[in-house]
């Protein structure tokens, strides 16, 4: 949980595309999804301007990145005192690895808010590649 003035991913997991249902699998080749859980603290939320959610899907087994990603979007500030919790999803296409190597995402969570800025990382749990 962040402090007023910060903000956090809770978790990061990877899905099939478009679910909530963690992957421990996925087909080689096919997209999924990367879904992370973000809160901004109360107090941040009242100055923030934007989020920045940056993925990045490593191969485990061969010590390789497979694929990099990053989302942003504008945030409106709120003056009412809630936290803001979401899920930001990012899709993993185009890629290709081997039957059975071990997969695990990495992000990095950026909330800009005037001259602050915040950072948050995680990792994934890792996940398999089945053809």
């Amino acid at each position: 949980m962040p402090g007023h003035q910060d903000a956090n991913i809770k978790l990061l997991y990877p899905t099939d595309q478009g679910t909530l249902f963690t992957a421990d699998t996925v087909r080689n080749g096919t997209a999924f999804d990367v879904v992370a859980n973000v809160e901004i603290g109360k107090t941040l939320m009242n100055v923030v301007r934007h989020e920045e959610l940056f993925v990045t899907v490593l191969n485990v087994s061969q010590a390789t990145v497979l694929k990099r990603q990053s989302f942003r979007q504008d945030v409106a500030p709120q003056d009412d005192d809630t936290p803001r919790n979401a899920l930001l999803r990012i899709t993993i296409d185009g890629w290709a690895a081997s039957d059975g190597d071990v997969l695990e995402a990495v992000a990095t969570y950026k909330v800009t808010a005037g001259a602050y800025t915040d950072y948050s990382v995680d990792r994934s749990i890792q996940f398999v590649v089945a053809d």
